[in-house]
């Protein structure tokens, strides 16, 4: 499980086994992962945090991704080949499966604000107050679940003004009175205050969901460790080699750009949906320019323009049709299809965390599945079983996802130094740089006499990440009761 998916499973389990959710304006993001994961947690009837699974968990995103994939059915209007490759586009992106399995709020995000345009775009289209109703609770899903939203909001007003200034009769197209203003944004707000509030139980939370925004523009660009060139998200996509295999999605990149070539043509004018495409088009190209700016990225965020990207792509080899044959247009899609979903297979379940891969980043290395089977077999032979004190000790708190891996065990001291009840713990995991302070603590701190000797956990080396190396450690007297044990 990557780190960020770990952060989110263990705070998620404060909700489940406690009630509690109170939303943070610093870290964390939005709350509508936590209590959207309710509900196959329920279905399931997993009751603790330990009973959860990953499995359980990336339902949620998973399910998030097939919403939007089903909701691309009301843009049929838009004609079946446009349909057929935004569909095939959407499901079978290497990037869009990688990360719609992730634990995360990026597929939240994308899923819900995609979903709010297109259902806007249906309600101008066809006046029914049900699919208005239906965007404005999608947009707020969408704000409530990451704050980079409020980027999303730009790029559809800066869409709105630029395509007004091309044509000034876009205003008749998006005309609405003031009740549709009103039932928006009452929608909006009563669903968005429901979540920021925890369903009023954290009134608080509604300021903080305005107070986040300071935070997060200030750590756009003060994040040393994810600072990356404003190239970058292209990189992701445009070429790698996997073990000899070959991958690319430039495909996506050819089809948006000769797609942006043709939604202003004047043959194009009259075409139905193209103001939709149109603007998609200027709302994807803004939300390009935003994230490729801003110096702090991490592959997910890409998700955002990457899905507007598709739309357009899929719009380009809809245009692709009126210069071949139908047999070659279908055969072209035909490969397409194939080719996107093999490389997203071994994308998303081959290569899910090799290095090589290039969205596997700051993922948690397979040591990291080695420790929790470890330290069940160590310490069911031990008198206290799941109630074993445990220590951990990393710097800066850097031990995720090991909070996880280790959520069955009862009694964990979590630490970003040595302290100094550090020798009344049986097991202890260190980062290597606090090896000598533990070493030093270990044999000042107790009583003359009373010092007890640990020997390693571990016969090799473990990492929790790349470079992230933990390191085990084990009183004498608990390693003889395992020993005795597996030589009986």
């Amino acid at each position: 499980m990557h780190v960020d998916e770990a952060v989110h499973a263990v705070k998620f389990g404060y909700l489940l086994e406690n009630n509690y959710y109170r939303y943070n304006p610093v870290e964390y993001h939005g709350p509508t992962l936590n209590y959207f994961t309710l509900i196959p947690v329920w279905i399931l009837g997993e009751k603790t945090i330990a009973e959860v699974t990953e499995t359980t968990l990336r339902l949620v995103p998973v399910f998030a991704g097939l919403v939007l994939l089903s909701l691309l059915l009301l843009l049929k209007n838009m004609g079946k080949d446009f349909l057929l490759t935004a569909i095939i586009l959407t499901g079978f992106s290497s990037l869009i499966v990688f990360y719609n399995r992730y634990y995360i709020q990026e597929s939240l995000l994308v899923s819900f604000s995609f979903s709010g345009l297109i259902l806007g775009y249906k309600f101008l289209k066809d006046k029914k107050p049900g699919l208005l109703i239906l965007s404005s609770i999608f947009f707020a899903l969408a704000l409530a679940s990451k704050e980079t939203f409020i980027i999303t909001v730009f790029a559809i007003i800066v869409s709105y003004f630029v395509l007004w200034f091309i044509n000034r009769n876009i205003l008749n197209v998006v005309s609405v009175n003031l009740k549709t203003v009103l039932v928006f944004a009452g929608t909006f707000i009563i669903t968005s205050l429901l979540f920021f509030a925890s369903f009023f139980s954290n009134p608080a939370g509604a300021v903080d969901a305005l107070l986040t925004f300071t935070n997060y523009f200030t750590k756009a660009g003060s994040n040393a460790e994810h600072t990356q060139p404003f190239y970058y998200y292209f990189t992701l996509v445009s070429f790698a080699n996997i073990d000899g295999l070959f991958y690319s999605e430039l495909i996506i990149i050819i089809f948006f750009i000769f797609g942006l070539s043709r939604v202003f043509t004047r043959s194009n004018s009259s075409t139905e949906g193209i103001d939709f495409i149109k603007f998609i088009s200027v709302v994807t190209l803004v939300l390009i320019i935003v994230y490729s700016v801003i110096p702090y990225k991490t592959p997910w965020t890409m998700m955002s323009f990457w899905q507007g990207m598709i739309l357009i792509a899929a719009f380009g080899f809809a245009e692709l049709k009126k210069f071949i044959p139908k047999f070659y247009w279908n055969l072209t899609v035909a490969f397409i299809a194939v080719f996107l979903f093999a490389q997203a297979y071994f994308n998303s379940v081959v290569y899910s965390s090799n290095p090589e891969n290039p969205f596997v980043y700051s993922h948690a290395e397979n040591d990291i599945k080695t420790v929790e089977p470890l330290l069940t077999k160590v310490t069911a032979v031990q008198n206290e079983y799941l109630n074993t004190p445990i220590y951990v000790a990393a710097s800066n708190s850097d031990y995720w996802p090991l909070p996880w891996y280790l959520r069955k065990f009862k009694k964990i001291s979590w630490n970003d130094s040595i302290t100094t009840d550090v020798y009344k713990f049986p097991i202890i995991f260190a980062s290597p740089d606090l090896e000598n302070v533990l070493i030093e603590k270990l044999c000042t701190l107790p009583s003359a006499g009373s010092v007890n000797l640990y020997v390693p956990l571990f016969d090799k080396q473990v990492n929790l990440r790349p470079g992230k190396e933990i390191r085990g450690y084990i009183r004498k007297d608990y390693f003889d009761n395992y020993y005795n044990a597996l030589s009986r």
